[in-house]
């Protein structure tokens, strides 16, 4: 016997399949187009994991993935009322339901902007000093993030990382790692 939340996990992890499968089944609930996303009806999960013969933390893994994305959290804000796997009305969207989907959009926004900050400091970085660093961590250690700064108009990095043995103890020194003199045009 499966733990609910191993198949909840499950559901995570299939959802991208799955979701096609649901969207041929329900095409209005599950649409293609980001116009035509609507807020499900409450305890549709119910509905889907008995009708697809799923389990039920298995159809709630599944619709997390697609209650917290971004398209669906915009529906959320942009209609007032939810609708049933069929397409039909029912029930008004909450002002909680509001706040969360508003949450989630904010935290989906700064996981994309630190995404980016980490994309560019490994631009600056360079395939060398990134795969050196990434060679310094030790594993089941947290991760130790670069601070990459711009020195000069020559496009001259500094690279940082928190002193490994201040670190452990819980210190903030930093330990230049290498300065980078990138004068490419």
């Amino acid at each position: 016997m499966t733990s609910p939340q191993i198949e909840r996990e499950r559901g995570r992890k299939e959802a991208g399949q799955q979701l096609e499968v649901l969207r041929e089944r329900w095409p209005l609930a599950f649409p293609g187009q980001a116009q035509d996303v609507r807020p499900l009806a409450m305890g549709v999960a119910n509905q889907i994991a008995e009708t697809m013969g799923w389990s039920l933390s298995y159809s709630v893994g599944v619709l997390t993935y697609w209650k917290m994305s971004a398209v669906y959290c915009r529906a959320v804000l942009a209609h007032d009322q939810r609708i049933t796997l069929d397409g039909m009305p029912v029930e008004a969207v909450h002002e909680g339901a509001k706040d969360l989907a508003t949450k989630q959009l904010i935290r989906l926004g700064l996981r994309e902007r630190r995404e980016a900050d980490l994309a560019r400091q490994g631009e600056a970085l360079g395939t060398l000093f990134s795969d050196r660093i990434a060679d310094m961590i030790p594993s089941g250690e947290p991760l130790v993030q670069p601070v990459v700064r711009t020195l000069g108009t020559k496009g001259e990095h500094q690279v940082t990382l928190p002193d490994q043995s201040q670190a452990a103890h819980g210190g903030e020194g930093q330990a230049a790692l290498n300065q980078i003199d990138d004068t490419r045009d």
